[in-house]
């Protein structure tokens, strides 16, 4: 029997920084991102695209596989006051924070404590950082001592790129894409066959392929979350020997697609 249930999980809309799919547009931004990371003459790296097409992930892999050559923080989720990611930079240096004392302080402060060094501060969803948290990261990323990676979805990034501030400021743009057909396939079959699930695997052609990148729209968050419906849909039919349900087909293609919303009966 296949193991749907234990296939399944491995589709869930997590995070894990130890798998990294190579698709053709995260590998581009991936490499892009790789050698601008440490370089003090581009302060600042805009990470734009839709939701869910996987900037977070590469966000954290990043961070995961840099962290042990240079000096990196990651910040998943923005902060709601500018005075959280100062004491996010002395916290990562072991300094007391104070939270009674003055921007200005704080900056003349840090230029003290990262003197001599150069850190990299990645920032996913920053497209919910205010205006003012902007602007102190553009200060911050003037200093030549911090370089800022701002993960945001690609309309408000681009709104973000056209003010003033921004238009002549020395920085990198790294635009990230959805999948095609043939990488939908080949992730799901790259993930099944890594985890011992090769019957399920090879469950899949392009067909299927297509119909699911129709569906999701080439949306990699949207993509797992059909596989880990579908997943659980063939699990379901398996346990209850329904067997027109236990092969792939466009009818249990178009229940998972009903199930998530993506089409309407």
């Amino acid at each position: 029997m296949k193991d749907f249930e234990a296939a399944k999980e491995f589709f869930k809309d997590t995070v894990d920084p130890s798998f990294y799919f190579d698709s053709i547009s995260s590998e581009i931004a991936r490499n892009n991102l790789k050698e601008a990371m440490g370089d003090s003459s581009i302060p600042l790296i805009f990470i734009l695209g839709d939701p869910g097409v996987g900037k977070s992930h590469m966000m954290k892999v990043m961070h995961h596989s840099a962290v042990l050559s240079s000096s990196t923080l990651l910040i998943e989720h923005p902060f709601f006051d500018s005075r959280d990611l100062v004491k996010t930079l002395y916290e990562a240096r072991g300094i007391p924070f104070d939270k009674s004392k003055s921007l200005g302080e704080f900056m003349d402060e840090l230029l003290e404590i990262y003197a001599g060094s150069f850190c990299t501060v990645l920032i996913d969803e920053a497209q919910l950082l205010s205006n003012e948290q902007i602007e102190f990261i553009r200060i911050l990323s003037d200093t030549k001592l911090f370089q800022f990676v701002l993960a945001m979805h690609k309309e408000e990034g681009l709104a973000l790129l056209e003010k003033k501030q921004f238009k002549t400021r020395s920085k990198l743009v790294i635009e990230y894409g959805n999948l095609e057909e043939n990488e939908i396939l080949r992730y799901i079959q790259t993930l099944c066959m890594g985890h011992i699930h090769g019957e399920i695997a090879l469950m899949f052609s392009k067909n299927e392929a297509r119909v699911i990148a129709r569906y999701a729209k080439g949306n990699f968050r949207m993509i797992k979350k059909f596989l880990y419906t579908l997943m659980k849909l063939l699990d379901y039919a398996q346990k209850r020997g329904l067997s027109k349900y236990r092969k792939l087909s466009s009818c249990l293609l178009t229940m998972a697609a009903l199930d998530l919303g993506l089409v309407h009966d």
